[in-house]
């Protein structure tokens, strides 16, 4: 009973933190959860050095099985701009919005509660996306797959043929934004990546255009298997869909039996 209790007053006490956005050192925050309510991924404050009075921490993003808390690894490490010291020892996770808009009434499976890191489940709840501002206005995207316990960065991957244009055209663009359309399979994602550019890197540009570019991410090889640069989300659900089917192997026929003579 006494053990029911403490673990009670632990939770009440990590939640209370948790809506005021403040930590102590050593103590967790919260930042998401998968649809079934199985996993939940949290930020942790540990110290990670003293230098006579002053204390540096550091941030562990950490995924953790809630009905088990003893199964868990590391996801990533924090810092600013997602994390801001107080002179007191504590920290702060941003939790005002930050949606990022997407042309044209895109869907964005990001959810917008933090303002440096976004995730994006899997309906299976094994697998899901982070997106974590790692400089003020610099973007990375993590893959992470909660069967293997890896976390990988697809930042250049799922960037790649988008910039590599870029740099063929000689055009000023922003770092693309990142939007997960949708689970097109089970272990598919359509990813598309936007850009606002103008065509001339030395001088100012008056007009601006979109340039976006839609990849299908495959997380059983982590890696992107297709894509459609310009393509509206229709015309690249086609083809994402057609290359679905060219994956799918050929069932080995089986030999008909031979009729034999009584």
């Amino acid at each position: 009973m006494k053990s029911t209790l403490k673990r009670f007053l632990v939770l009440f006490l990590l939640f209370f933190a948790g809506l005021k956005g403040t930590t102590q050192a050593g103590q967790q925050m919260y930042l998401s959860e998968s649809p079934n309510a199985k996993y939940r991924v949290l930020i942790e404050q540990i110290i990670d050095r003293r230098v006579g009075d002053k204390v540096f921490f550091r941030y562990i993003i950490d995924l953790q099985n809630i009905h088990n808390p003893k199964h868990h690894f590391e996801i990533l490490q924090g810092g600013s701009p997602l994390v801001q010291e107080t002179d007191k020892g504590t920290f702060h996770v941003y939790s005002e919005p930050n949606p990022v808009p997407t042309p044209e009434g895109q869907k964005d499976m990001f959810d917008d509660n933090w303002k440096s890191i976004r995730f994006a489940w899997a309906r299976d709840s094994l697998k899901f996306f982070v997106r974590l501002e790692v400089i003020e206005g610099t973007w990375k995207t993590y893959f992470v797959d909660i069967n293997s316990g890896k976390t990988t960065d697809i930042t250049p991957d799922i960037e790649g043929a988008l910039l590599k244009k870029i740099d063929s055209r000689g055009w000023d663009c922003e770092q693309p934004k990142v939007a997960v359309v949708k689970w097109t399979k089970p272990n598919m994602a359509f990813i598309q990546l936007t850009s606002i550019c103008g065509k001339d890197r030395d001088k100012e540009n008056n007009k601006l255009f979109y340039l976006r570019d839609s990849v299908l991410f495959d997380t059983l090889q982590a890696k992107v298997v297709s894509e459609c640069m310009d393509c509206k989300e229709e015309k690249a659900t086609k083809i994402f869909d057609k290359f679905y089917l060219t994956t799918i192997p050929t069932p080995t026929p089986t030999p008909e039996e031979t009729p034999t003579t009584q």
